[in-house]
């Protein structure tokens, strides 16, 4: 029996069978709780104070260092500059873009302020503390009119179209079991063949992976007469090996079961049918090839997925531009994470918390980084004694420390509440 296949209808950059680079899981970054991010850099500056940085061949010296950040363009984030104003007694050069991107022409003006740059970026993540994790994508705003929006509000623009496609697949393919044999899956036509949907963002089961062979038309089988508008299958034994198992107990039943979370990232390909692709074919949005793996983690919210990712993108850009050989002279020290922020109501301020995905040395004369895999990070910052602030830090910051902000931080992996940002 042929399996059936409709990956002919996908843009090549979604092709299942090519291998897509990996980024780092949400359950390997979550596992202890972010910093403080005054607290994480006046631990990175120890670290680039000590012998170990030193071996590398890298010497900090905090008079001609520049600090630079790249993040979004975003209120929330102004602590960030004031916090590397405070550690370094310098204003950081900005190599940012608006949705946490990194600016490759900003590196050619920042070693010409400095042949050493210090770099701090990474996506950023509103956060919301609360039961059952908190809520992630979403943060108050005493500007804002309506006092609470997305964050990264540009970065949850881009997601969010994907989201909706995602969520009405999920209510709307069904599972079911009519004579108690084999599990069956009713599957609406605009999930199979893109020209079913005029809508611009497309969304495809994958019938190589979720089904096994097609239910052919059965006068004496009520079942098999179709509903107009659906297509109707014999579900993969692969899926509901994979499936949650009380899920898989429902879909043995006669009533018609969503399909729900159980669309992972294995099972569907979703693509924007406008979307603009360089000459190589693959998307100008970097982060679309890995929209599917956003939208269906069991372990994050989507907006936490969507910004580890993003900064695992961007990421590689920073390191990719720093190894050209025009920059071989320069060194870097480059401190990479997502921002978590959180409007605190006792200080009055947005405050940043920091997840490190990964730290990397550049010493000068040398064209490749020294990476330290993310797993060592915080083992690493932790040993690390903090640095004194240039600056008084109270003064700068104009609020206390506020710890509470992190001690309020109860996201783990796979126990969170789903909030969809609107």
């Amino acid at each position: 029996m042929t399996v059936p296949s409709n990956r002919a209808w996908l843009p090549k950059y979604c092709d299942p069978d090519s291998y897509l680079p990996a980024v780092q899981e949400t359950v390997i970054l979550f596992r202890q709780k972010p910093y403080l991010f005054q607290d994480f850099v006046a631990r990175a500056i120890s670290f680039l104070n000590s012998d170990e940085v030193k071996a590398m061949g890298f010497t900090y010296d905090p008079r001609t260092a520049l600090p630079c950040k790249w993040k979004c363009s975003d209120e929330s984030l102004f602590g960030v500059d004031l916090v590397l104003y405070a550690y370094t007694g310098h204003y950081p050069f900005d190599k940012g873009r608006i949705g946490g991107g990194f600016n490759e022409g900003a590196v050619g003006a920042a070693v010409h302020h400095s042949a050493t740059n210090i770099d701090f970026g990474g996506s950023h993540v509103g956060y919301q503390p609360g039961e059952g994790g908190g809520s992630f994508g979403l943060l108050d705003r005493p500007l804002h009119e309506s006092e609470i929006s997305t964050s990264c509000g540009h970065l949850m623009a881009t997601v969010l179209p994907f989201k909706r496609a995602y969520d009405n697949a999920c209510a709307n393919i069904y599972l079911f079991c009519p004579e108690g044999r084999d599990v069956l899956i009713s599957v609406p036509n605009e999930y199979i063949q893109p020209g079913w949907s005029q809508d611009q963002i497309k969304l495809l089961v994958d019938l190589e992976t979720l089904t096994r062979d097609a239910i052919p038309y059965d006068f004496n089988k009520p079942h098999t007469h179709k509903l107009a508008g659906r297509s109707l299958f014999t579900v993969s034994e692969h899926f509901l090996q994979t499936a949650d198992t009380d899920m898989v107990a429902r879909f043995r039943t006669p009533h018609h079961t969503p399909i729900g979370m159980e669309l992972t990232a294995e099972f569907f390909n979703i693509f924007d049918a406008a979307v603009e692709l360089h000459t190589d074919g693959v998307p100008r949005k970097r982060i679309l090839p890995y929209m599917k793996y956003v939208l269906s983690s069991k372990l994050a919210p989507f907006p936490v997925k969507a910004a580890v990712t993003n900064t695992n993108i961007e990421y590689n850009r920073l390191t990719d531009c720093v190894r050209h050989e025009e920059n071989r002279q320069f060194a870097f020290a480059s401190f990479t994470g997502v921002f978590i922020d959180v409007f605190d109501e006792r200080s009055d301020n947005y405050i940043n918390l920091f997840q490190p995905i990964g730290i990397s040395i550049k010493p000068p004369g040398k064209n490749r980084e020294i990476s330290l895999p993310p797993a060592d990070v915080h083992e690493l910052i932790d040993d690390q004694e903090p640095a004194e602030p240039v600056l008084p830090l109270k003064g700068v910051l104009a609020y206390d420390p506020p710890i509470h902000v992190v001690d309020s931080f109860t996201f783990r992996p796979g126990h969170f509440t789903r909030s969809t940002p609107r």
